[in-house]
């Protein structure tokens, strides 16, 4: 059972996926519990990705018990398209088709082939420009993505970007440091990419370089003709940053080597760094003042001490469990991998319910959908609380109308109690007997025919194995047609969907069915995600002895069928079935 109290966030990195439990009290964010499992990070290999990281998730999801569980997680900031756009200072609805109309203009994709979100990154000064995030997926990509994610038995429920999720997490840690207005710069150090995100108050400006611990192997792998997993091995057992200069080289020559590669890729991650500095700057931003080292790869020997260098700034590494409760059986595991775990905390402090967090909503259309579902519940349980109440009516009317039905029988046993004393005038005596119980029979008949009504409905429920399908409505046919001016269920009548089928028979106009007696009943039904579940259904039915013995379906009970797949935008489906009674229900109406 999901645990609902809990927030379990996600973070998919190129070599590396996390996850960890967190909960909140009086306003304080505690680390639950954390684990992690590597992947293969060689880019050759990218088409088996999305089954390692399934696998993996399914791996950690079982390692902490989390199967079932709500989950938030990010992706990557090299997965998407990521553009800064200044806008008019506006608000609400006129804001949203602005940044569409930008959307349109800037995402190099069909804006219905992607997933898109925007978020204002800094306040516009008096009678200035506000300046807005703007980011895009494509929706094959994000789905291929939460497909791994709901492969490895977590249930998604919100997609973020790894920036703005380290962005949080750097806010909630450094309060101080982001209230000085001073400028700080992150530098995300990742297997494939390096992220970048620069901060300065309530402004952020972020870019995704592609230079991380991968580029570094790769280059390793071509220096000693190495194979990707060698050279990444070899570089996690000694490599380092050749700091050069007065330093001296490490006194293994293959070591003093690698450092020297190493160099050469770190190199090009400064150069990144200052030119987007420069961007920065013109943007209205101040070069930063401090640097602070996180991700997978930042904890490379002498990597800080080389930035620190080139940029001539403080560095430091980031630590974002500084205002992290942590509970003792979680603290190693956290500590040892403190640098790794920003964009968990960040998810976490962004979905708690409280602070004023940044945040990209990226979901899915399967995450929408069930936001919507979710959305709708409070409607499903008034609906059902109304069919329970109709049905306990239904209930009482036939247990006061057998009531009856036994106090007649009652009486019309007493008459031949008193028939039977007599001697003459038997026949005449006999003739009202009949007489009485031509007025009885209909009416047992149709106390009943009411009991196999609640059997019928109440046995055809029972057979509903989960949620995708369900019965909203159920109406009487009087040989197989509705009976004009009968009220139907409900308010919204689902009958009114469908189109009635063209009448076969012109030539010869059907008499007006006999409403005394019931000869089919027609079910409503409505279903979500696939029509398959209608069909398996229909197989439960077709070998259901119960229902074999109340319907006729020579064909099976697909003939019987008549469905409509939802449009574009609707929750759901719509079915109905016309089922052929064995035994008529008598109801005893008259026009």
């Amino acid at each position: 059972m999901a645990d609902k109290k809990s927030i379990v966030t996600l973070d998919i990195g190129s070599q590396r996926v996390t996850l960890a439990k967190f909960s909140i009290n009086k306003g304080n964010l505690i680390l639950q519990d954390y684990a992690f499992q590597d992947i293969v990070g060689d880019p050759a290999l990218d088409a088996a990705r999305s089954s390692q990281v399934s696998q993996a998730i399914a791996s950690l999801t079982s390692q902490l018990r989390l199967q079932g569980q709500d989950v938030y997680y990010t992706i990557s900031g090299h997965s998407v398209f990521t553009r800064f756009v200044s806008l008019p200072s506006i608000e609400g609805s006129d804001l949203d088709e602005l940044v569409e109309f930008e959307a349109q203009q800037n995402v190099p994709f069909p804006i219905d082939e992607v997933t898109w979100a925007y978020q204002t990154v800094s306040s516009a000064e008096a009678g200035g420009e506000v300046e807005v995030l703007l980011v895009a997926i494509k929706n094959d990509a994000i789905e291929d993505i939460n497909n791994a994610v709901e492969g490895g038995k977590l249930i998604g429920r919100g997609v973020d970007v790894a920036p703005i999720a380290l962005c949080n997490a750097f806010k909630y840690s450094y309060p101080d440091v982001v209230a000085s207005n001073s400028s700080s710069l992150l530098v995300d150090v990742g297997a494939r990419t390096t992220d970048l995100i620069y901060i300065q108050g309530d402004r952020i400006f972020t870019r995704s370089i592609q230079v991380g611990g991968a580029a570094a192997s790769s280059a390793i792998a071509k220096e000693f003709d190495l194979d990707f997993a060698e050279a990444e091995n070899m570089k996690l057992q000694s490599g380092m940053v050749s700091l050069g200069g007065s330093f001296e080289d490490p006194e293994d020559p293959t070591t003093a080597a690698m450092s020297k590669v190493i160099r050469n890729t770190m190199t090009r991650l400064h150069s990144e760094i200052m030119r987007t500095t420069g961007t920065f700057r013109q943007s209205g931003g101040n070069a930063p003042s401090v640097a602070y080292l996180c991700g997978g790869s930042a904890g490379l020997p002498y990597l800080k001490e080389f930035l620190a260098e080139k940029l001539a700034i403080e560095v430091e590494y980031f630590n974002p469990l500084s205002n992290v409760q942590v509970r003792p059986e979680a603290s190693e595991a956290a500590a040892a991998n403190a640098h790794n775990m920003g964009e968990l905390i960040g998810l976490a402090l962004r979905n708690s319910g409280s602070g004023d967090y940044l945040g990209i909503d990226l979901a899915p259309q399967d995450i929408l959908a069930r936001r919507d579902v979710d959305t709708k519940k409070p409607i499903l349980l008034a609906a059902a609380a109304l069919w329970i109440l109709m049905l306990g009516f239904v209930i009482f009317s036939y247990k006061s109308d057998t009531a009856n039905a036994k106090a007649l029988q009652q009486d019309i046993a007493t008459e031949q109690t008193q028939l039977s004393k007599f001697d003459r005038g038997i026949k005449d005596e006999e003739e009202l007997e009949k007489e009485n119980s031509a007025v009885a029979n209909p009416i047992v008949a149709a106390v009943q025919g009411r009991t196999q009504y609640v059997e019928i409905f109440n046995h055809l429920n029972s057979l509903l194995k989960n949620d995708k399908i369900w019965f909203v409505q159920i109406e009487p046919l009087f040989e197989g047609e509705p009976l004009k001016g009968t009220n139907k269920l409900g308010e919204d009548d689902i009958s009114n969907s469908f189109k009635p089928k063209a009448n076969k028979g012109k030539k010869n106009a059907k008499r007006t069915p006999d409403p005394n007696v019931i000869t089919h009943l027609r079910l409503y039904g409505m279903f979500r995600e696939s029509s398959e579940h209608v069909f398996n259904f229909e197989k439960i039915m077709d070998n259901d002895e119960v229902i074999e013995d109340w319907f006729e379906f020579p064909d099976g009970v697909k003939e019987t069928r008549d469905l409509q797949e939802p449009s574009p935008g609707e929750y759901a489906g719509l079915v109905k079935w016309d089922l052929a009674l064995k035994n008529p229900i008598y109801t005893n109406k008259v026009e």
